[in-house]
C-alpha cells in the first residue's frame, strides 16, 4: 500500500480528528505555559512586548500537539513567514498564500499586535475571540492564531480558504472547539468612541506648535481630521479643508 502524502494526511486529520474537549483544553494550556517559558519577549499573560519569533514558536507547538507535525511536513520546504502588524485595525489576523513571479509559493501569517495591545486594560469589557471568552492577551492571541492555522491548513490542502464556509468552521470547531469565526476585540474606533471621539466629532489638537480644531472624518489606527484651510482641498460642502492624520491620544473634544 502506498503511504498517503503529507497533504492528504493533513487533510484527513483536519476533516476527521475528534479530540475530547478536555484534551483540547490541556493542549492549549500547555502551549500557553510553554510560550511563557520559552519566549524572550512574552513573559506574562498580558504581555507588553512580542516578536515574530513568538508566532513561530506557537506554530511549532500547535503543529506538534494538534497536527502531529503534518503542517510543517506539508509545507515541503516552502516558506512560511510570520508578521506582527500594527496597521491592522479591524481584522485580528490574516493568512496569505502568495505565488511569486517565478512560480514559487509561500505563505504568511500576520497577527494584529495593535489590537492585542489595545485590549485587556483595567475596566475593559469582556473580550471574546472565535466565540470563546479570553482572560488575557495570550489567550486571545492563541485563539487568533488557531483561526489563522485553519486558514493555512485549508490553503495547503485545498489551495483556498474561507472562514465563512462550513468546512472551515467544522475544522475549527473540532480541532480547537471554536464557536464562531469572528472576534470581539476592542477596535481603535471603539476606544476612540469611549472618549467621545467618532466621525463627525469636533476635536482640537496641536500640530507643529499650533492649536488646530477640526472635524473627525474617519477613525482607523489614527483619526483623519479635516481642518478648514483656504489652501486645502474643496469638499462636497463647498469648503476647503486640509486633512491631518492624528493619533487618537493627541485629540480632545472641542467645545
Amino acid at each position: 500500500m502506498t503511504p498517503a502524502s503529507p497533504i492528504a494526511s493533513l487533510a484527513d486529520l483536519a476533516l476527521q480528528c475528534k479530540l475530547p474537549e478536555e484534551a483540547i483544553l490541556e493542549h492549549q494550556r500547555q502551549i500557553h505555559h510553554d510560550l511563557l517559558g520559552q519566549s524572550k519577549y512574552v513573559r506574562e499573560a498580558n504581555f507588553t512586548t512580542i516578536h515574530p519569533r513568538d508566532l513561530e514558536l506557537l506554530f511549532d507547538a500547535y503543529d506538534r500537539r494538534f497536527l502531529h507535525g503534518l503542517c510543517r511536513t506539508a509545507l515541503a520546504g516552502r516558506a512560511l513567514r510570520f508578521e506582527l502588524s500594527r496597521r491592522m485595525t479591524k481584522a485580528s489576523g490574516a493568512t496569505r498564500r502568495l505565488r511569486l513571479a517565478g512560480g514559487e509559493v509561500r505563505y504568511e501569517i500576520a497577527i494584529a499586535s495593535s489590537m492585542l495591545f489595545d485590549a485587556f486594560r483595567p475596566g475593559d469589557r469582556q473580550i471574546t475571540v472565535c466565540g470563546l471568552e479570553c482572560e488575557n492577551r495570550l489567550q486571545a492571541m492563541q485563539r487568533i492564531f488557531e483561526h489563522e492555522l485553519v486558514h493555512l491548513i485549508e490553503n495547503l490542502c485545498w489551495d483556498n480558504s474561507n472562514c465563512s464556509r462550513a468546512r472551515f468552521q467544522e475544522i475549527a470547531r473540532r480541532l480547537f472547539r471554536h464557536r464562531a469565526h469572528t472576534h470581539q476585540l476592542i477596535t481603535r474606533r471603539e476606544r476612540a468612541a469611549e472618549s467621545g471621539i467618532r466621525p463627525g466629532s469636533q476635536v482640537a489638537f496641536t500640530f507643529e506648535g499650533r492649536r488646530l480644531t477640526g472635524r473627525v472624518n474617519r477613525v482607523t489606527k489614527r483619526a483623519t481630521v479635516l481642518v478648514e484651510d483656504a489652501d486645502g482641498r474643496r469638499y462636497s460642502d463647498g469648503l476647503r479643508y486640509k486633512s491631518y492624520y492624528v493619533p487618537i491620544t493627541m485629540l480632545e473634544r472641542a467645545s
